[in-house]
């Protein structure tokens, strides 16, 4: 065969190795409202749906960090959020009712909230090979009515074509988590 073949047929496995790493994100935007309106938001506890007990503590300050490096919205201090949770009566592990949102937005005098839950975190098997992972889903609720506007749910894991090409270690499991949600926030932003 010509070289010219050759050539084209390791392009196109190399081609195929790399869409079998692609990180996985599914999302919706809901069509009937605009986000242009929202100015202020809050960031409330995650759920933690993994087997690692604390994966809800250890993602909810990367997703912060993220969406504060998106200077997209003013965000409400974790504290303050905490703390009016704690006047609202409402539990740290469980998900919010739109009535429940609405109060929330009131009290910290925000446009939406965003929520997230954690289902998979830590190492799984890739190949032959650990790797870190995390599977999570992020929402963001209107305060108006308290109806979901935003959600995300995205699987990424921390090997890499090069990775198993050339030999090496999986990505450290905050560099998954990072890397997690930049996909989730760039199909909101």
């Amino acid at each position: 065969m010509e070289p010219r073949v050759w050539k084209r047929i390791a392009l196109a496995f190399g081609l195929a190795a790399l869409a079998g790493c692609a990180p996985q994100t599914v999302h919706f935007v809901h069509p009937d409202v605009d986000l242009g309106f929202v100015r202020r938001c809050a960031v409330v506890p995650f759920q933690n749906l993994s087997s690692d007990r604390f994966a809800a503590a250890r993602l909810q300050p990367v997703f912060l960090a993220e969406l504060l490096q998106t200077e997209a919205l003013l965000v409400v201090d974790p504290g303050a959020t905490l703390a009016a949770y704690g006047r609202l009566g409402l539990g740290p592990d469980t998900p919010l009712t739109p009535e429940q949102a609405v109060a929330l937005g009131e009290a910290l005098e925000v446009q939406a909230i965003f929520t997230g839950a954690v289902e998979d975190y830590g190492q799984r098997r890739s190949g032959g090979d650990q790797t870190n992972a995390i599977t999570a889903s992020f929402s963001m609720l209107e305060t108006e009515t308290g109806t979901m506007v935003w959600n995300a749910q995205v699987s990424r894991d921390g090997s890499s074509f090069w990775r198993k090409l050339f030999g090496g270690d999986s990505a450290s499991q905050y560099e998954v988590s990072r890397r997690a949600v930049r996909d989730a926030l760039e199909s909101l932003f």
